[in-house]
């Protein structure tokens, strides 16, 4: 795959690339389920009001 060093990459394009099949075998998943899975977490958060407070990867509150 050839990947694009401007923007993001889109689904498509990761959940396409090679590598991609042994890491969804390793993990027990499916591309289509982690699709899904993508679909439900944006549709919950869609439906949340915006709270404005930001988490960093490890759960820590960000203050302004």
């Amino acid at each position: 795959m050839r990947w694009r060093m401007t923007g993001e990459v889109e689904l498509d394009e990761l959940l396409g690339d090679t590598l991609m099949e042994p890491v969804t075998r390793s993990a027990g998943v499916s591309t289509d389920e982690i699709r899904h899975q993508l679909a439900d977490l944006a549709r919950r958060l869609g439906s949340r009001p915006a709270t404005g407070a930001a988490f960093t990867l490890r759960g820590e509150r960000l203050t302004p």
